[in-house]
């Protein structure tokens, strides 16, 4: 995207590690203990904004892990896109924007699943060059085959992310699909310690090639 449309300019940006940090503090705080399901996973209509802000904060933090620069966000509901994602490149601030979408937990919807949702994106826009496609797996990620996948090719990037389990500690992120679909890189919830990993994998799962590693104190922690 060439031009940035001024609203954009005039948004509140969210840094990832922030948001997630203070999440988790409510999570282990016990705050939630009690609570229906529905309210304590943030799937009410009136909660809707604080699970798409979880996720938004999730996909930055993946994507900020792998290009190594942070990745910030705002909330911003149009037709087609859900936040705009922020970060510096080479001294010039860049922006776009990113539609949210998550294969929700099979006690949620168990009709449902990642072709299904591919597909039905690939109908509804079809010529979307600009807007990146950010999507949750909320399930189990394990045994993932993404080369079997149909990819909808009228998109900037797709990208996949999702926990590795139940404790929600180490997640994968994979993609851009449109580029690369064994491409996996691994990254951690927000802690004073970043960790990456990035591997190439084949149609079953196998490793292929080296791993790439890189640790470093996080400099952005609070």
């Amino acid at each position: 995207m060439n031009r940035i449309p001024r609203e954009w300019l005039k948004l509140t940006y969210h840094r990832p590690r922030i948001i997630l940090n203070g999440l988790r503090r409510i999570q282990c705080g016990g705050q939630l203990n009690g609570l229906p399901y529905t309210i304590a996973a943030l799937r009410t209509r009136e909660l809707k904004p604080f699970l798409e802000g979880r996720q938004a904060a999730l996909f930055c933090h993946g994507i900020g892990t792998r290009i190594g620069r942070e990745v910030s966000f705002a909330l911003f509901e149009s037709a087609d896109y859900d936040i705009v994602a922020r970060y510096e490149d080479g001294g010039v601030m860049r922006m776009v924007p990113v539609q949210l979408k998550e294969l929700p937990p099979s006690a949620v919807n168990s009709n449902v699943d990642l072709q299904q949702i591919l597909d039905k994106l690939g109908k509804k826009l079809p010529d979307s060059k600009d807007l990146v496609v950010a999507i949750h797996l909320n399930r189990d990620i394990q045994g993932l085959h993404t080369e079997g996948l149909r990819i909808p090719t009228g998109f900037g990037q797709i990208w996949l992310y999702g926990g590795k389990n139940h404790t929600q500690q180490a997640w994968s992120l994979i993609g851009d699909l449109l580029k690369n679909s064994n491409l996996v890189s691994d990254f951690h919830y927000p802690s004073d310690m970043i960790y990456s990993a990035m591997w190439q994998q084949d149609i079953i799962g196998r490793c292929l090639g080296s791993i790439s590693l890189s640790f470093g104190l996080n400099p952005i922690c609070q």
